[in-house]
């Protein structure tokens, strides 16, 4: 049967990267992973000639790369280069992983030497162009950029970025102008009416930004959680209170987003005087610009570029604390958790985002299995917020996972106390607090959970499932448990657990052949699984079809069951299952 549905956080990127909800449709970037990208290992397209005094720390560099390891890929290709310094492919490669690894000083030394053997490079030039922006050099910048050819990425990122820096040389008029070539784009429009906003706003022209802002927001179906504290905060700032709420109230939906946007309204409101603009110059502007793209670049899987658009953005804007949560969960998506947890570390305590960055440390220590410190990082944070029942709930959620289900009751019991009367969003809760108590052998608790969860949440599949199931191996509520197990199959038929279950209720009914079809299917869908071949076997035998029982019970040992069916099984290999008191 099913562990259904392991609790996690709805993701932050891409929403909060982009003006766009992740279900609608992303602005095009014309080339991404395919021509800007850089590829960590060799590939017969693209061979680097190394010396040989150096090609053992290439090596160890293409191997760290496809293992995601940048920081080690970087040294061992700093340290090839050393024994072939003037190699300008080798160069370039050192030069990405510098970049990607946020290792910036190291990047711009070798920036200058790509661009000497390739001056339209568009990473190295960007890279030095931010560098420029840095230091004031905004026309040089502006000349950088300009110089770059229009393809790929770099027809979308060098406008973007060179109407900021029309905007830092006051010359707002044209800033906005720039812009144009982008809404004509199919996907860009989006993008250029946010940062048109963006710019009148902080240029102090709010009748000519709140146009911009709607038309960006448009009917609010695309909308991100980054656009919805934009706009928001543009509200706040110009005494519309209310369209600031009615973005908040209109963006809720999942737990975090709408507990961060509220965080974020509270800091807002508590400022003196007037919240602070989010976007306070043509750096923050322009470091807007690099985040957004490595939203996008990240949302399709370019995440090494996406690196090193994140590493620049932050470069331009250190307190860049999205940016940082966006850096967090690129490294957790290529398995780098450590680093992942140091990003967020960085996030200041009093930020709106740190609560759901310290879940997000919670989640990677215990990827890491250091359970005992996740649970320490929850535990304290559920003592700061004894209103909240979301740390005690990934408590509860650890302990479960490693089947420590009479400790997980007493911290889901304590998540339940700070509820009050559960609403409809707390069905989970009670769910895996109800499989808790059942593992705890608690079965009348565990029932009223699984109950109440379906009340909250009515035809919720995993709870109908795990609810029947257990009724199915009580042998009680047979024929409940067979309509549930129907309409659970119709709403999720590719789920090999469920389908097992509606074929153990068959069986269990006497209902063999129908067992048999949907045992046979569910063995299609979860082949891997030792009980649902078990129970195939179970249905083999009672239809008559004896030997191909005993492969399936054969089967299921060659699986790893759990210690105390190895018995049960090797008995039926041996004798066969009992008769069928239905038909004695």
């Amino acid at each position: 049967m099913a562990q259904p549905l392991k609790w996690a956080l709805v993701g932050l990127v891409p929403t909060l990267a982009l003006g766009c909800a992740e279900t609608t449709k992303s602005p095009a970037l014309p080339e991404t992973a395919g021509t800007i990208a850089f590829a960590i290992s060799e590939t017969p397209r693209n061979p680097v000639q190394v010396s040989t005094t150096g090609y053992g720390d290439y090596l160890a560099a293409l191997i760290a790369g496809n293992r995601n390891d940048l920081s080690s890929a970087a040294d061992y290709m700093q340290r090839a280069l050393g024994y072939d310094p003037d190699n300008p492919a080798l160069v370039r490669r050192t030069f990405h992983l510098l970049a990607a690894d946020g290792r910036l000083a190291e990047a711009r030394v070798l920036a200058r030497q790509v661009i000497e053997s390739n001056p339209e490079e568009s990473v190295a030039n960007l890279v030095l162009a931010v560098e420029q922006i840095e230091q004031g050099e905004i026309n040089g910048a502006a000349e950088r950029l300009e110089g770059l050819p229009k393809r790929g990425l770099d027809t979308v990122m060098v406008p973007l970025v060179h109407s900021w820096l029309l905007q830092g040389q006051g010359e707002l008029d044209e800033a906005v102008a720039s812009l144009e070539p982008l809404r004509k784009r199919d996907g860009l429009s989006l993008l250029a009416d946010m940062h048109t906003a963006l710019m009148y706003d902080q240029a102090g022209e709010p009748a000519q930004a709140k146009p911009s802002y709607v038309k960006a927001l448009g009917d609010g179906t695309r909308s991100s959680l980054r656009l919805t504290r934009l706009a928001a905060n543009f509200y706040l700032r110009n005494g519309e209170p209310e369209a600031a709420q009615a973005l908040f109230d209109q963006a809720r939906g999942a737990d975090e987003g709408s507990s961060l946007l509220e965080a974020m309204a509270a800091q807002d409101a508590g400022q003196s005087d007037s919240p602070r603009p989010v976007i306070r110059d043509h750096k923050d502007g322009a470091a807007e610009v690099l985040f957004n793209l490595a939203g996008l670049l990240s949302q399709e899987r370019a995440e090494d570029v996406a690196l090193i658009y994140t590493h620049q953005a932050l470069s331009l804007r250190p307190d860049f604390e999205m940016a940082r949560m966006l850096l967090g969960e690129i490294l957790e998506r290529k398995g780098r958790d450590e680093q992942a947890i140091a990003a967020y570390r960085l996030i200041e305590p009093a930020s709106p985002l740190a609560w759901v960055a310290r879940l997000r440390i919670s989640e990677a220590l215990e990827r890491l299995e250091r359970t005992d410190d996740a649970i320490r990082e929850l535990e304290i944070m559920a003592a700061e917020r004894p209103d909240s029942f979301e740390p005690l709930y990934r408590v509860g959620g650890l302990l479960r996972s490693q089947e420590r289900f009479g400790e997980a009751v007493d911290v889901y019991d304590r998540a339940v106390e700070r509820l009050g009367e559960p609403a409809q969003r707390h069905w989970s809760l009670l769910y895996f607090r109800g499989i808790a108590l059942e593992r705890s052998g608690d079965w009348a608790r565990a029932e009223q959970d699984f109950l109440k969860a379906l009340e909250l949440q009515p035809e919720q599949p995993y709870v109908m499932n795990y609810l029947a199931y257990s009724w199915v191996e009580k042998k009680l509520n047979l024929e409940e448990a067979e309509r549930m197990l129907i309409r659970a199959v119709e709403l999720r038929p590719n789920d090999g657990f469920i389908v097992d279950s509606l074929g153990w209720v068959y069986f269990q009914l006497g209902e063999y052949d129908k067992a048999v079809t949907n045992l046979e299917r569910a063995v299609e869908l979860r082949p891997q699984d030792p009980v649902i071949n078990d129970h195939l076997g179970d249905a083999f035998w009672r239809v008559g079809r004896r030997q191909e029982a005993r492969f399936q019970w054969r089967r299921s040992l060659s699986l790893d069951p759990e210690e105390d069916l190895v018995s049960v099984i090797e008995a039926k290999i041996d004798e066969g299952l009992e008769a069928d008191p239905e038909n004695i």
